[in-house]
């Protein structure tokens, strides 16, 4: 099935699916894989997926790393982790998905030049994750780049408006 697909995009926690209808839009022939765990955002993105007639975009309802655990490697070319859950008390910063093992089987699924981005409207979430990535750096060389040109969900469009920034990380996978 992948290889019929110029490439493959997987996006974790993709909320109602904005982004993730987006880029099935933007990239007609590429296979985009969903993942999210909330059934209201699942069925919003299946709603949007009827009404702009998209057909490149598969929907997984689990733990997105238990998928990628079981992914052969060098599968992804891109990744998008676009405001994941803050868990902003300290006692829950242990539930933060950017973390140093995640990020390192990420880097596993994805192909050559591979890239990741995240971002969050969270600033010790955006400090957390500068230092998780520094942790990765034998996987991933990263930036934190603009917004412009980028998509910006409702989610994000109310925290710039509420007078959060935007902290976008592209990572960018250092395979030999």
């Amino acid at each position: 099935m992948a290889e019929s697909h110029e490439k493959i995009i997987l996006e974790i926690g993709f909320g109602n699916g904005e982004n993730t209808s987006f880029l099935a839009a933007k990239n007609p022939n590429a296979l985009i894989i969903a993942s999210e765990v909330y059934l209201s955002g699942i069925g919003s993105l299946l709603n949007s997926i009827a009404q702009n007639s998209l057909n490149n975009i598969k929907i997984y309802d689990d733990d997105v790393r238990e998928l990628i655990l079981n992914l052969p490697k060098n599968i992804f070319d891109e990744v998008y982790i676009i405001c994941p859950d803050p868990w902003p008390k300290a006692r829950h910063h242990k539930r933060r998905l950017i973390k140093h093992d995640f990020l390192k089987i990420l880097a596993k699924v994805l192909k050559k030049d591979g890239t990741v981005y995240i971002s969050t409207d969270w600033e010790n979430y955006a400090e957390s994750i500068e230092e998780e990535i520094a942790n990765t750096k034998e996987h991933f060389s990263f930036q934190q780049i603009s917004n412009d040109g980028m998509f910006i969900t409702r989610f994000q469009q109310r925290a710039i408006n509420e007078g959060r920034s935007i902290h976008t990380f592209l990572l960018k996978v250092l395979k030999k």
